[in-house]
């Protein structure tokens, strides 16, 4: 009895209307003149005949062939449509694609006989088979044009599959509008990964009283993921809003030195793939980037938006932005969430709430730790001031190593980090 397999029947491409109603005419007219083919009683050619022989009980005639396997019989099926009928390269990579697992498993054979002794005594050679090329060589088809299929059929809707099977629409055409949605997708998953909250949890964060010159060297070498840190301007600051003694060391000829030394001890403490965050004034551009580009790999200089105009000339406009070098240390990784812009928008601390001079808002670190570095990574602030960066790996599930000269900072970070002091 003649059997239709579902799994066979899928392999025949759909005929159009016109095309059905043509082979109907033809047949009512002419009779079936073709046998079906048939494999264990299935049919493996001749479906839309046996369909029209059964509406209008019209003889036929059959023929079997015989095939090892089910697999063998899908491959004749799938050959055997290439050289029958004119099809689309869309409807021959789908074709082609269902004997993506034949190919696949042919490869694998093909390698596993390799080095053995075939029964003529002749040693068979392995050779690696690329199963996509091959799909694309019985498709007719670039390999490219394979790949795009075989990612239509998997996220593609049926309505668009339908109008590449009519040639209403390209596979190119197709092929953008879900890689335009997967973009969006992704976007969307990464935005809602990157700003979920996080469920704090206990980190130890390890503030030094001392000099970075001396501290630095005691430290571990290849630990830290992330170095962040506000070194001084060079500007010898005195904020005019509040009571804050002047910055040590802030005079640009001693920043330099300083600046230069500290970078060179802090390399080989980073990861190969660690980032860094400079803080860093527009002013002295020229004379700080050359330092850093010396020792690590500056990627981009970020434009920190304030949100308020500074203090200066009043007949002039107001400079209301800091700058961030951003870079890593010898092998760059991708960054967290999405692709954001070069301008961050943080207000800054209110000059009267703070405990250091040139202090950094809570919000803007985490947003750069996290951006960089995953919970419990280790972060390293060899210019810990006001203790900003340390609170933010707390408050991030990250481990800190903060270094700070000044006594006064040093305590006031403690009480900080221990939540004695807002």
């Amino acid at each position: 009895m003649i059997q239709v397999k579902d799994e066979f029947k899928k392999l025949i491409p759909a005929l159009s209307i016109d095309e059905h109603t043509q082979l109907t005419l033809n047949i009512c007219k002419e009779g079936i003149r073709e046998p079906l083919i048939l494999w264990n009683n299935y049919i493996i050619d001749g479906h839309n005949r046996f369909e029209i022989a059964k509406q209008f009980n019209l003889e036929y005639k059959t023929i079997s062939k015989d095939f090892e396997s089910e697999d063998e019989a899908k491959e004749w099926m799938i050959l055997n449509q290439f050289g029958r009928r004119n099809l689309s390269a869309y409807q021959r990579s789908v074709l082609a694609l269902e004997l993506e697992d034949v190919f696949s498993i042919k490869a694998k054979e093909n390698l596993s006989k390799g080095g053995k002794i075939s029964q003529e005594g002749l040693l068979i050679s392995a050779k690696a088979v690329d199963t996509r090329k091959e799909l694309s060589k019985v498709a007719s088809v670039g390999h490219d044009t394979i790949a795009k299929v075989k990612k239509i059929q998997e996220k593609a809707p049926d309505e668009i599959k339908t109008k590449l099977s009519t040639g209403e629409i390209s596979i190119n055409a197709a092929y953008k509008e879900i890689k335009k949605e997967e973009k969006k997708e992704n976007f969307l998953k990464n935005k809602i990964k990157f700003n979920t909250p996080i469920l704090k949890k206990e980190t130890n964060q390890n503030i030094i009283h001392g000099n970075c010159l001396d501290v630095l060297p005691t430290l571990s070498k290849n630990s830290f993921d992330l170095l962040l840190t506000d070194p001084p301007y060079g500007m010898d600051f005195k904020s005019g809003w509040n009571n804050k003694s002047k910055i040590k060391n802030d005079k640009i000829e001693d920043t330099i030195l300083l600046f230069d030394e500290a970078l060179k001890q802090t390399v080989d403490l980073l990861k190969e793939d660690a980032h860094f965050y400079i803080f860093g004034n527009i002013n002295f551009l020229e004379l700080i980037k050359p330092i850093i580009e010396k020792h690590l790999n500056l990627k981009n200089i970020l434009i920190w938006d304030r949100g308020v105009i500074g203090m200066g000339d009043l007949k002039s406009y107001g400079n209301s932005f800091d700058i961030i070098y951003f870079g890593y240390n010898k092998k760059y990784k991708d960054l967290n969430g999405n692709r954001d812009r070069d301008i961050l928008n943080f207000n800054r601390v209110t000059p009267s709430k703070n405990i250091h001079p040139t202090e950094k808002p809570i919000d803007i670190l985490e947003y750069l730790i996290k951006k960089s570095t995953m919970e419990n990574n280790k972060i390293l602030d060899p210019f810990a001031g006001g203790g900003s960066t340390l609170l933010a790996s707390k408050n991030t599930n990250r481990k800190c190593t903060g270094i700070e000269l000044e006594e006064e900072y040093f305590d006031m970070i403690n009480l900080k980090l221990h939540g004695e002091l807002v």
